[in-house]
């Protein structure tokens, strides 16, 4: 399909909100001054107008017919509000050329729950906030009351966060095998193992780069987030040993979570020792509880190996843990996921975190799948909300995905008291974050732009090979950044 533009090349977002509706679909971009003449694309064109304006232009071609639609702009329009009036030209054609109604509406961000924050915070009104959502953006009653909930629930773990609170996120990049439904940078420890020596090392180096500058700036560290890859899928004891050196002891931490994930990789020896570093919050990732699902999934373990390692956790005197599902995994049924959520409530986790099969590039799945049926993974995702809401969970935090199965969402939900400080504070951009690790990003609040971003080297080998080069560009960086807030 053709995205065409004139006068202005806003496509991203043009694209993102045909997703919504051809998530499979691949784009051709022409910026030619007429339409193309193919059957079915995509237009916007900005037009001057002799009075100093604008003229808007919005086509959508299908093969069942098309639509157009226009409207005038004033010259200075900024591009975020260029794109809101693109995107609510266009939407109302996709829906009626294709019948869809997509639950979140127009919205194409991956933090909805942000941005209806910064709506009331902008309106002085959560309630006006949400009927922006309804009536701007097209969000359904269903998920505008959930961003609304998920709202006020985050609300006292944000005012609860120290002053000059970072967060502090390690990256292991390692899993034993990789699942089919992955895109995260991840490596084999059978084929990256050999590396694995050396990454200790400069984890080690980056730590104390890391906790320097948490000392020379004042910086308080709320959490610690160990993710990967599959954090157990390697020896932590040394990594662990220097986190509680260098931001442990003599910091309040709200959080210090290890994502275990994979049951295969639990044991009790490395169980232990997260209890003796002081690891507050671990997750065991069943994924599903169909053998099956498993199976077509690439998860080398069964259902029971989940539980087993659950109950493990239990009797070693953990007491905050953190079960994923995944809604849309091919092999899986609607009755086959409510067995699973049902299988999991029984377990009594503290918090259980629901996702959407996204298919990735970088994910097996994304060349050998289609998109998963979207009614039933809409089922799958009301029976969870009904389900975990009813057994005392509430939905605390919130993302979205690019090609996510039905256009929905991710949803943590956790019983009161046990929520993730750290993913509250990640996925609302209101905690500076310092990543150590191939692959970690760092974002740093209150810079010019807002937000600044450094990203490492997605890989372990290139991490190590141009390492000290990377620590010493990231030193300078952040010192750079820090010092231009501080002085503010």
């Amino acid at each position: 399909m053709v995205i065409h533009t004139f006068g202005h090349h806003r496509t991203y977002e043009m694209e993102a909100l045909l997703k919504l509706f051809r998530p499979a679909e691949r784009f051709t971009f022409s910026e030619l001054p007429e339409p193309p003449a193919e059957d079915e694309f995509f237009s916007a064109v900005l037009l001057p107008e002799p009075d100093g304006s604008q003229r808007l232009i919005c086509r959508t071609a299908l093969t069942n017919g098309s639509r157009i639609s226009e409207k005038h702009l004033p010259a200075d329009i900024p591009n975020n509000l260029l794109d809101r009036e693109i995107s609510g030209l266009l939407y109302p054609q996709l829906c009626d050329l294709t019948g869809l109604r997509p639950k979140w509406g127009m919205l194409t961000g991956i933090r909805p729950v942000n941005l209806l924050r910064k709506f009331a915070a902008r309106t002085g009104s959560v309630e006006q906030a949400m009927d922006d959502f309804r009536h701007i953006w097209h969000v359904t009653e269903e998920k505008t009351q959930l961003a609304a909930d998920i709202l006020a629930v985050q609300q006292p773990i944000l005012e609860a966060a120290p002053k000059n609170g970072v967060g502090i996120y390690v990256s292991i990049p390692f899993c034993p095998t990789r699942c089919k439904y992955c895109s995260f940078v991840s490596n084999s420890v059978a084929q990256m193992g050999k590396l694995i020596p050396d990454y200790y090392k400069c984890l080690a180096v980056e730590q104390r780069l890391v906790s320097d500058i948490v000392e020379d700036f004042g910086l308080t560290v709320d959490s610690i987030y160990i993710g990967g890859g599959t954090p157990t899928s390697i020896d932590l004891y040394q990594p662990l040993d220097w986190l509680h050196c260098n931001f442990v002891i003599g910091q309040p931490l709200r959080e210090f979570t290890v994502e275990a994930g994979r049951p295969d990789t639990i044991t009790r020896g490395n169980l232990s020792y997260f209890r003796q570093f002081g690891v507050t919050r671990i997750s065991v990732n069943p994924q599903s509880f169909q053998d099956h699902v498993l199976k077509a999934a690439g998860r080398p373990h069964t259902a029971q190996d989940a539980v087993d390692k659950f109950l493990l956790a239990r009797e070693l005197g953990f007491d905050n843990i953190n079960m994923d599902f995944i809604a849309g995994l091919p092999a899986d049924t609607v009755q086959g996921f409510r067995e699973s959520i049902d299988r999991a409530v029984s377990l009594d986790p503290e918090s259980i975190t629901v996702h959407c099969l996204a298919l990735k590039k970088a994910a097996d799945f994304y060349q050998s799948l289609s998109m998963p049926d979207a009614e039933a993974v809409s089922e799958m995702v009301d029976y969870a909300y009904k389900t975990l809401t009813a057994a005392g969970y509430r939905p605390y935090y919130l993302y979205r995905q690019k090609n996510m199965a039905a256009n929905l969402e991710n949803v943590g939900y956790a019983k009161p008291g046990f929520e993730s400080p750290y993913n509250v504070m990640m996925m609302d951009d209101s905690q500076t974050i310092l990543g150590i690790g191939a692959g970690a990003s760092t974002k740093v609040l209150g810079g010019k732009r807002g937000i600044e971003r450094l990203t490492e080297c997605k890989y372990p080998y290139d991490y190590l090979a141009r390492f000290d080069e990377l620590m010493q560009e990231k030193e300078r960086q952040l010192r750079e950044l820090l010092s231009g807030i501080a002085s503010r």
